[in-house]
C-alpha cells in the first residue's frame, strides 16, 4: 500500500511541476514576443511565436501523462531556442543562462523518472556545457545578426539572470520538499509494524528518548498460549488475532503509547489519568478476554497476561522492559490471564 501511495505522490509532484513549468514557459515566450515586436526583430518574433505554438501543443502531451516525453521535447526546444537566439541577438543577451537551468532540470527529471537513467542525465549536462562553450567562442568571433540596443540587451540579460536563478531555486525547492516528505514517510514506516499498523520497537526507542517518562508505567503483555492458537487455527487466524488485539488496545487506551514489541508481545506506556494504572490495564485485559474470535464454525476467546513496572530515572529502556517482562512471567506462572504490577 505504501508503495502505491508513494507512486501516486510522485506522479502528483511531476504533474504539478510540469503543468506549472509549461505555463511559466508560455508567459516567458509572451514576454519575448512583446519585446521583439517593440524592437522590430521580426525573425525573433517568428521564432518566439513558433515556440509558443509548441508549448500549447505540449499541454496535449501532459494531458496524456507523457511527462518524460514532455521533458525531452521541452529540453530540445530550449536547446534550439537558445542557439538561435544567441546567434541572432548575441551572447550578451544572456540566453545561454538557460543551459545552466537545463542541467538542473535534467537531474530533476532523472530522479523523478521511473527508470532513473543517470547516465543519460550526465550526457545531457555535458551537451549543455558543450553548447554553452560553442556559443561563447562562435559569438566572440562572429557578430550577432541583430545589433540590439543597450536597453534591450540589459533587459534580456537581467531577465535571464533572474529567471534562471528562480528556475533553479524552484526546482530544487520542489525536490527538497519531496525528499523531506519521502524521508518522513520512510521514517514513519520504519517505526510502524506492518501487520498491526501500530508502532514497532523502534518507535518505542524513539518514545523513550524523546518523551518525559516521569510517573509512567511500562506494561508488557502477550497473548496466552499463542503458539497453541497458531498450531490449532493456523497462522492466518493468528495474524487476525494480533490485529484485533492491537485494535482493542488502541480503542481501550487511546492516550497510551502502544507498540508491537515482537511476535505476540506488545508494550504500553501509560501516563497518569483518573483511573489507576492497574484499573486501566485490567480494563484492557477484560476487553480482550470477552472478545469472541471465530475459526470456521468454532468460536473461542483469547486472554493476555500483563506485567507492568513504574519508571525510575536509573532505568534504561532495556532494563524497564526486562522488569516488566519479569512481572508478566510471574503472572503466567501463577495462572495467566492477569495483571501484575
Amino acid at each position: 500500500m505504501s508503495k502505491i501511495v508513494d507512486e501516486s505522490y510522485r506522479y502528483q509532484v511531476i504533474r504539478k511541476t510540469c503543468y506549472s513549468a509549461n505555463i511559466i514557459y508560455l508567459f516567458i515566450r509572451l514576454f519575448y514576443l512583446i519585446l521583439f515586436l517593440i524592437s522590430k526583430l521580426y525573425i525573433m518574433v517568428g521564432i518566439t511565436a513558433g515556440t509558443m505554438l509548441f508549448y500549447f501543443l505540449f499541454f496535449i502531451i501532459l494531458k496524456k501523462k507523457k511527462y518524460y516525453l514532455y521533458a525531452l521535447l521541452c529540453g530540445n526546444e530550449f536547446f534550439a531556442f537558445v542557439i538561435a537566439s544567441t546567434l541572432l541577438v548575441g551572447f550578451s543577451s544572456g540566453f545561454h543562462f538557460y543551459l545552466i537551468g537545463l542541467c538542473v532540470v535534467s537531474f530533476f527529471t532523472s530522479y523523478f523518472n521511473k527508470v532513473r537513467n543517470v547516465k543519460g542525465t550526465i550526457i545531457w549536462a555535458g551537451l549543455s556545457l558543450a553548447i554553452y562553450l560553442t556559443l561563447y567562442f562562435v559569438t566572440r568571433f562572429n557578430p550577432p545578426y541583430y545589433a540590439i540596443e543597450k536597453w534591450l540587451e540589459m533587459t534580456l540579460f537581467t531577465t535571464h539572470a533572474i529567471a534562471v536563478f528562480a528556475f533553479v531555486v524552484v526546482y530544487l525547492l520542489v525536490f527538497i520538499k519531496y525528499a523531506f516528505s519521502l524521508e518522513g514517510r520512510i521514517m514513519n514506516e520504519s517505526r510502524t509494524d506492518e501487520l498491526t499498523q501500530v508502532k514497532n520497537r523502534y518507535g518505542l526507542y524513539d518514545y523513550f528518548e524523546q518523551e518525559d517518562k516521569t510517573s509512567s508505567y511500562l506494561a508488557l503483555f502477550d497473548i496466552d498460549d499463542f503458539k497453541t492458537i497458531n498450531d490449532t487455527y493456523g497462522h492466518v487466524t493468528g495474524d487476525g488475532i494480533l490485529k484485533r488485539v492491537a485494535t482493542i488496545t488502541t480503542n481501550t487506551l487511546p492516550n497510551a503509547f502502544f507498540c508491537r514489541y515482537g511476535g505476540e508481545e506488545f508494550v504500553l506506556v501509560l501516563k497518569d489519568e483518573e483511573k489507576s494504572y492497574f484499573d486501566q490495564l485490567e480494563e484492557l485485559r477484560k476487553n480482550i478476554e470477552k472478545e469472541v474470535f471465530e475459526y470456521k464454525d468454532e468460536r473461542f476467546n483469547v486472554t493476555i497476561t500483563i506485567g507492568a513496572v513504574k519508571y525510575s530515572k536509573e532505568y534504561t529502556l532495556e532494563k524497564w522492559v526486562e522488569l516488566a517482562d519479569s512481572k508478566m512471567y510471574s503472572g503466567k506462572e501463577s495462572g495467566k490471564n492477569k495483571t501484575v504490577i
